[in-house]
């Protein structure tokens, strides 16, 4: 079996797994996680430093005339996003390190898989692939998301034997 690592990505946390054989009779093969990470910078995102809910609109008197302030708070999330992505790139590189030939898999939503799509292939030996899915399975079980890549043709699917 080839060398494969799935990343499963967002903007708020990335898990690393890689594929190996399985003896189970019904799953070739299982996943097998490697790593967690969080997007430390996003955690307290939309809460003020006491604690208090942010609003979208600047109330402060002496700064002026009330104007919206959403979009530069969405420039900075993307702005951490991005970092997050050098981050992730680095683990999943660490993790094929020593792989002569293999793949790795990105399971990201659109934007953090723009994110990732460059800086992984950029940190990775030039005979590893990069294999992309735009899915947002963050959230999902390991054997939940071991079915979703199964149903997206990502990992053998399982046998279909009676349960």
């Amino acid at each position: 079996m080839d060398n494969v690592c799935v990343v499963v990505a967002d903007g708020k946390g990335a898990r690393l797994f890689l594929l190996q054989e399985s003896d189970a009779p019904r799953a070739p093969v299982r996943l097998v996680a490697r790593g967690t990470l969080s997007n430390a910078d996003l955690r307290s995102r939309g809460r003020s430093v006491t604690g208090r809910v942010r609003t979208e609109t600047n109330t402060n008197r002496e700064a002026g005339p009330v104007h919206p302030i959403g979009a530069q708070r969405e420039r900075h999330r993307i702005e951490l996003e991005r970092r997050f992505s050098v981050e992730v790139a680095r683990k999943a590189a660490a993790l094929a390190k020593n792989w002569a030939t293999g793949s790795v898999v990105i399971v990201a939503d659109p934007r953090m898989l723009g994110f990732l799509r460059e800086t992984v292939r950029a940190t990775l030996k030039p005979r590893i692939q990069v294999k992309e899915l735009a899915k947002d399975y963050a959230g999902l079980t390991i054997s939940r998301l071991r079915d979703q890549l199964a149903e997206d043709g990502i990992v053998p699917a399982h046998d279909g034997g009676a349960t």
